[in-house]
């Protein structure tokens, strides 16, 4: 039960992180970014390891 609800979690984070990104540079543009194409760049890795730890098995 711990492992499927924290895969939940950083299946949420992920999705938040790339909606908050995506939701910025359409209404926004880049310059509402912080450190601009930087701030994309951080943002979508922190997204690819939250979904890369959905990948982890752990025993109890």
């Amino acid at each position: 039960m711990d492992q499927k609800v924290s895969h939940i979690a950083m299946y949420i984070l992920a999705i938040t992180l790339i909606l908050c990104v995506a939701i910025v540079l359409v209404f926004k543009g880049i310059d509402a970014m912080p450190h601009q194409w930087l701030g994309v760049a951080i943002a979508g890795l922190l997204a690819v390891a939250a979904l890369a730890m959905t990948r982890l098995k752990f025993d109890h």
